[in-house]
Parts: structure tokens; sequence; C-alpha cells
């Protein structure tokens, strides 16, 4: 029997992992699976905590439905009725800008009237659709291709805010193409932005935003469970090694080395890095160089009272200078049934990221002083809390910034002349929940292939 470990039991892993093993099965190979996670639990980034009653989630708390991948990994662990979307309120997003609340229309006449923007910037967006296509070559910035298509008040008013929304990153330094290559394509093959949104009216491929009934980590927990594969947690990997025939991959303490036919590698990047470091010296530097800043979340929980202040909606985003060190509030209560008991209201604060990563040296009390503090500022609120939970992220989301195409294809070009090994994860092709667990997919699918390839005896494996 074929052996494959994967390191690292993100939700990226363990689709890897299960893929791997469906797709020896069909070519009749049986594949013994083991994935190795550092931490205590599998989930990675998806972090579940259910208490008194109120549900946080300690990272990703949705994802965009329709996605094949998603689907299949739901039906294997056995959550395919597990699904909840997400309420229609969640179309009801705000920002936050010159001291007011704002929501964000998207009708040309409600968006204008929602003093976002100014009668100036208003009318630079309207000239969008005339302004001609780019031929630069480089890899531009977020913000340097809002501020030429859209005018720099809507980069910063607008696409900033976004961005830190998604990525908690600094949209001056992430580059456009790796970090949101749909806004790219939509210039690229219309010409414009506008036209291209027109174009594709109706033809969305995107799904409802979904979430699951016991929280986002429930489907890398039972995956785990069901999904044919072995885990073993509390299993920190010191060492990736080429075998005469496969590889050894050393893990700490206990000192254990196992024997792998093949190994996927769906840590986070720095931990990549040093799994690259003896393997490939140009992979591991180009691993290494993609920052992951810390994010702390601030769940906070009110009771009834605090209806009148918070709009139900998805939440709001807020905009750099305002006073404010939060990135954003996630409105959970009012998106997904059973975030918190019977009247309550849920408030997920975001602080840190690219923009603020002197977050990290703060205690929990303190940041627990601070989000209580931002939290009544930004919605007039006189009553405390009633519920308070903390998580901190030393190293949070990756930021594909400027280079990170030419990163990931050094990686790429590093594995291509290693077989048997294969790397997954958010930090190289895509940030998203739904991301992550399509590229473990289609990697474990690739590699469980060629395993069966291996295995029924062409020599083109060694």
């Amino acid at each position: 029997m074929a052996r494959l470990v994967v390191v690292g039991g993100g939700i990226a892993g363990l689709a890897a992992a299960w893929s791997a093993r469906c797709a020896a099965a069909r070519a009749g190979v049986a594949l013994d699976v083991l994935v190795l996670e550092r931490g205590s639990e599998v989930g990675g980034k998806a972090r579940t905590i259910v208490r008194d009653g109120w549900m946080v989630e300690g990272g990703p708390s949705g994802f965009l439905g329709g996605r094949p991948e998603l689907d299949s990994l739901l039906r294997a662990s056995g959550l395919e009725n597990d699904a909840v979307l997400a309420s229609a309120r969640a179309k009801r997003r705000f920002l936050f800008r010159a001291g007011r609340l704002r929501e964000i229309k998207t009708s040309p006449l409600g968006f204008a009237r929602s003093g976002i923007m100014s009668f100036g910037g208003l009318l630079r967006l309207g000239v969008e659709p005339f302004i001609p296509r780019s031929r630069r070559t480089d890899d531009e910035t977020v913000w340097a291709f809002a501020a030429r298509r859209l005018g720099t008040e809507a980069a910063d008013r607008l696409v900033s805010p976004m961005t830190l929304g998604i990525f908690a990153g600094d949209s001056r330094k992430l580059s456009l193409a790796s970090a949101f290559p749909k806004m790219a394509r939509l210039e690229r093959e219309h010409g414009s932005l506008i036209r291209g949104l027109i174009a594709r009216r109706g033809r969305t491929s995107a799904g409802p935003l979904t979430s699951l009934r016991g929280g986002m980590q429930s489907l890398p927990r039972q995956l785990a469970e069901n999904g044919g594969f072995r885990v073993r947690c509390g299993a920190t990997v010191r060492r990736i090694d080429r075998a005469d025939i496969g590889w050894t991959v050393s893990i700490e303490g206990d000192g254990a080395t196992l024997e792998a036919d093949a190994v996927v590698i769906a840590a986070e990047p720095w931990v990549a890095a040093s799994l690259f470091r003896p393997l490939d010296a140009s992979a591991a530097d180009a691993l290494g160089a993609i920052p992951c800043p810390p994010v702390t979340v601030v769940a906070l929980g009110f009771n009834s009272t605090a209806r009148a202040r918070i709009p139900d909606g998805f939440g709001v985003l807020i905009a750099r200078g305002e006073g404010i060190r939060m990135l954003g509030n996630l409105w959970e209560t009012s998106l997904y049934p059973g975030r918190g008991p019977a009247g309550g209201i849920l408030v997920r604060a975001m602080f840190g990221g690219a923009v603020d990563e002197s977050i990290g040296a703060l205690d929990e009390a303190e940041m627990l002083t601070l989000a209580r503090r931002e939290v009544a500022q930004l919605y007039g609120l006189t009553a405390a809390p009633v519920f308070e939970h903390v998580v901190r992220l030393a190293r949070a989301i990756p930021q594909y910034e400027v280079g990170h195409a030419l990163r990931v294809a050094a990686v790429e070009r590093a594995v291509e002349t290693m077989p048997g090994l294969a790397v997954t994860g958010f930090g190289l092709r895509g940030v998203a929940f739904g991301d992550a667990a399509a590229d473990g997919v289609r990697t474990g699918e690739n590699l469980g292939r060629w395993l069966a390839t291996c295995q029924i005896g062409s020599t083109a494996c060694l």
C-alpha cells in the first residue's frame, strides 16, 4: 500500500488527503494517508468557539457556495445538510466615514446620496468606462489600479477599506493580479470595470454566502473523522528529505521518522519555508517572503437593547483616518441563525493586519478595553457587553504583495523537479476558505493519480 503524508491539518491539507485517497481508489489502488497537524486540533485558521450560547468564529465565518469541490467535501464529511445560507440582510453593507455609518447602496442614486464620495469623486467614477485599458506590464498594486481607473478618492474611500476587509491588507502593497484577479480580468477583457460588470450581470459564477450550522470548523473536524484517512495532532514536522525511493518525514519530540511515497506540504508559508530550505533554497526564500501579519478578533455579545443602535446587515468597514483602530465589524447574529442566544447581538471586531502590525503587542485585557471603547464609539452604545471572547492570531492572513506571482512560480518550479512532492494552502493561490479547499482538492487529486500510476508499475515515477 502506498503512503501519502500530508503536513498541515487545515482545510487545504485535509481536502488534499481526502481527494488523493479518492483519486487513487478510482484507479484501483489503496492509499494510506496520514495527516500530521502540529496543533491540538484540525482546522487551521477555521476556529469555532461555542460558549454560553454564543458561537464565535476566530477565522473565516463563511464561504461562497456553489463550488463543486466544497460540495464534494461537505458530502464526504456528512455535512451536506448542515449548510446555512446567509440572511437576505447580508446584502446591506456599511462604511464608517466622516464620523458616520453609511450604507453602501448598489443603485447609482442611492450610492451618490450616501455621502461616501464627494461630488468630484462621483464625477471621476462616472468617466471610468472612458479610461483606456492599461499597457502596463509590471505587477500593479491594488491601490494604483483603483486610482487609475476610479480615481484616488475611490481608491482611498472604497477600495482600501474593501482590501482591509478581505486581506486585512494594505492596498498600496498588494498585487492586483494575485489578490483580485477578477478585477484585472474585467479590464483585460472589457477595457473597463463598469462595462465588464454590466456585461457579466446575471452571469456570476459565485454562489450564495454560506456557513455551517455547527460553525466553520465543523467541516475540517468532520472531514478528519469521516474522510477515510488518519490524523495525528500535536505532531510538528521538523524536516522532509528525499529518500532513494520516496521521502522521509521527521517529527519533533519523539524523533520518529516516517517513510512516504509522496508528501503534501499544506502548512502556513513560514512553516513551509523551513521545510523547503533543505530541498530548494529559492522556493524557501519565496515562501519566507510572504508576510502574514497579526490579527486579533474580539467578539462582543450584547442583549436586545443594542438592537436599536446596531443595524441589521453584513457589517461595517472602517476607512483609515477616522480615529478608530478597528478594521471593521461583522454582525454575526444578523447573518446566520444560532450565533447567539435569543435576542442577542454578536459583533465580531477585527484589529491589526498589514496596516497595524503593532496590535500583536497588546494583551487580551488591553484588546478588550480597546474593542469595548471603539464599538461603543461606533454605534453610540452605553450598555456593556454581556459576552466577550478574544482570538489572537500572531500570524494571520497571507499578504499577496507585489511579486507574489513570481514567488508562487518559484515554488511551483521547485516542486516540478521533485516527483512525489506537492504544495497547497492559503499562502499561494487564494486566501478564502473556499479557495484553499478547492486548491487542496485539486492538489490531492493530481497526486493521487500520480501515485496510482506509480503503483501500477510505471518507472516514470522514480
